[in-house]
């Protein structure tokens, strides 16, 4: 009786954590931060996507190329290559939560950073993604973050929470958000 119990409680402790180890939380980055962190800001679309297992690393990557369509901090390329962790080469996958996942001929605005490797890497995970969609309605171009779907950690007293409430409640058009962070970008 007390083996199976054992088993149980072990089982259960397995169980628990491995679930864990599926979700992610992430600490909530204002669009200030994201400026403050990112080396380049790009408005672009998504024009390939390969995996590649890494031998330096010893850890598979998604390579994604990205078409420049307009800078708005720092000088990219018409063409550029963001590397990100994770992926499935012959049936063997590594998936780490949070990570971006593009999704080909979608247009976004990636707030990049430079990574050891040489490797452009998206900042705060997936808040550095902004994608771009036609507001019928407006006729307008406007960006929802692709990070809705995190769940962010708020601090209390922090701005960041009202910040993201507001942003929830009206569309940004793309041309407000790509001005906006060339100003903060020019006020560094």
């Amino acid at each position: 009786m007390r083996r199976l119990r054992f088993s149980w409680i072990l089982f259960a402790g397995l169980f628990l954590s491995s679930v864990c180890a599926l979700a992610a939380t992430y600490r909530s980055m204002s669009l200030d931060a994201l400026v403050a962190n990112s080396d380049f800001v790009v408005y672009g679309r998504v024009a390939s996507s390969h995996v590649a297992w890494d031998s330096v690393t010893k850890a598979i990557w998604t390579r994604t190329e990205i078409r420049v369509l307009e800078g708005a901090k720092g000088h990219l390329g018409n063409l550029i290559e963001v590397t990100e962790p994770g992926g499935v080469i012959n049936g063997h996958g590594e998936f780490y939560p949070g990570t971006p996942q593009f999704r080909l001929n979608s247009e976004v605005v990636l707030f990049l950073y430079r990574a050891p490797g040489n490797r452009l890497r998206v900042v705060g995970s997936s808040q550095g993604i902004y994608v771009v969609s036609t507001d019928l309605s407006r006729g307008q171009r406007v960006v929802a973050s692709a990070a809705e779907q995190l769940h962010t950690v708020h601090e209390a007293g922090s701005p960041s929470l009202q910040a993201e409430k507001t942003r929830a409640a009206a569309p940004q058009t793309l041309n407000s958000l790509l001005r906006t962070v060339r100003e903060k970008a020019a006020e560094r």
